[in-house]
């Protein structure tokens, strides 16, 4: 399990399981730059960025393009489901899948997410 933080979003990615959260930051925290908010140009980097690591967002059940949602940390913000293209173990067990979404929702304590996941 690692972690990359951005300037405003932070992943949690387990490239055994392929599995990952991206925990986007607080909308209220977001500075507008003429066209392109902060956030918004935090965004393209990390998903530029995750996607050059071999990790992108699942697309929501809806297939309109956008990220599934998978949570919300103890503070409120968003998380989306991510998973990489190339895990290691190329079928994880039940077993292994478990443990990798519980660690991921507890991110040693930082970002918690606290609602469900899918």
């Amino acid at each position: 399990m690692f972690t990359i933080q951005f300037a405003a979003h932070v992943a949690y990615l387990d490239p055994m399981t392929g599995t990952g959260l991206l925990v986007r930051p607080d909308p209220a925290d977001d500075l507008g730059l003429g066209m392109v908010s902060l956030h918004a140009a935090d965004w393209d980097h990390a998903i530029a960025e995750l996607d050059r690591l071999g990790w992108e967002p699942l697309e929501s059940e809806e297939a309109d393009g956008t990220p599934m949602f998978a949570g919300v940390t103890a503070d409120g913000r968003d998380a989306i489901a991510l998973y990489g293209r190339e895990p290691i173990t190329s079928l994880p067990s039940i077993m292994e899948l478990a443990e990798a979404d519980t660690e991921l929702a507890s991110h040693g304590g930082h970002d918690a997410v606290v609602a469900p996941r899918y």
